[in-house]
């Protein structure tokens, strides 16, 4: 007796549900009906009225959600984002919000009812969000916007091409800086500007970044490299009027800094004098094995771990600087590494 209460209670409850369902739907289809009349304001009243309804039906019961349904409440949440943004920034906090509801409709078991139209629609609004990033020079965000928009499209092509195009385009522009910066620094061979062999250093990265198989960037880069050894790589120093943080931060990514002033190689030893500025969040303790040479070919060789070091202790926002002595290596060299446990570092020499 008590399963059958069971049972009677738990259709009651369904029905409940899905005729709550159908209320919605029916008050959205006659917004979306009466839209499809009205003009300016009263359109707009419709239209946001549209995707209430469907936004309660669909979530009501998401599983069981007709394709005409799914492809209604889309089309109406594409429009309402769309109003949105065109209503500027006082109501911009809801984008997310409603993006949020639109891309719970792309899960695997739901994405192949959604009509192509509305797909593309909707990748469309996300690339116009990346356009906006673009053109306030947040790549990095609007590469994320683009990736978005690929993956949500039912035809990719041409956010494909449009990602393509910001990324050669950025690229280019920042290869330029670096080669302008480069060559500006350059201009007194005996003393360089190593403010200039700096900035020049970071576009480079920059365009890298980018596009890591941009060849001329690369080639540049490790031509200001042989000429920075013995300089800190500070970025913040001289990269005063950057717009994208997140790139910054993805470029500037060292928090300890090394300068190798002078090299000799003589014998089976090399000897450097390395100089160290530490801005990590503690106090380091410094042992000569921790710092290794690297040559092309990715072997390490590290220093002779019995060289006494001074100061023993490296405090934050202070500087050491060590003579350091290393099997000579059997290659080129590289770079030179130090590694801490956590704490990692390098100072490259092409």
């Amino acid at each position: 007796m008590k399963s059958i209460v069971r049972l009677l209670v738990g259709a009651s409850v369904l029905m409940f549900i899905v005729s709550c369902a159908g209320g919605d739907e029916a008050a959205g289809d006659k917004a979306y009906n009466m839209s499809k009349k009205a003009t300016g304001n009263a359109r707009r009243t419709q239209l946001k009225t549209a995707y209430i309804n469907y936004d309660k039906a669909v979530k009501a019961n998401p599983a069981k959600a007709s394709k005409k349904l799914r492809d209604r409440f889309l089309e109406m949440a594409i429009v309402r984002v769309k109003m949105v943004l065109e209503e500027g920034n006082a109501n911009m906090g809801a984008i997310p919000l409603l993006m949020d509801d639109i891309e719970a409709q792309f899960a695997p078991e739901y994405v192949n009812d959604i009509a192509p139209e509305w797909r593309n629609q909707y990748a469309a609004f996300v690339a116009q969000l990346g356009d906006s990033s673009a053109a306030k020079d947040k790549f990095i965000n609007a590469l994320a916007y683009y990736d978005r928009a690929i993956e949500k499209a039912a035809d990719a092509s041409p956010f494909r091409e449009k990602r393509a195009a910001v990324v050669r385009n950025v690229a280019q522009e920042n290869f330029e800086i670096a080669q302008m910066e480069f060559e500006m620094a350059a201009k007194n061979k005996k003393e360089m500007d190593v403010e200039g062999l700096i900035r020049a250093e970071y576009y480079a990265h920059v365009a890298l970044y980018f596009d890591s198989t941009f060849a001329p960037a690369t080639k540049l880069l490790s031509g200001i490299r042989k000429e920075n050894i013995g300089s800190y790589t500070a970025y913040p120093m001289v990269i005063t009027d950057y717009t994208d943080t997140v790139m910054f931060r993805r470029i500037n990514k060292l928090d300890i800094l090394l300068a190798i002033p002078a090299v000799l190689t003589r014998g089976g030893a090399t000897t450097a004098e390395i100089h160290m500025h530490n801005n990590s969040y503690n106090a380091l303790r410094m042992r000569s094995d921790d710092f290794a040479i690297v040559d092309v070919n990715g072997r390490e060789y590290k220093a002779n771990a019995s060289q006494k070091m001074e100061p023993e202790f490296l405090d934050q926002e202070r500087e050491g600087k060590f003579t350091l002595r290393f099997p000579a290596p059997a290659a080129a060299i590289q770079k030179v590494i130090y590694r801490n446990g956590p704490h990692y570092t390098e100072k490259n020499f092409m």
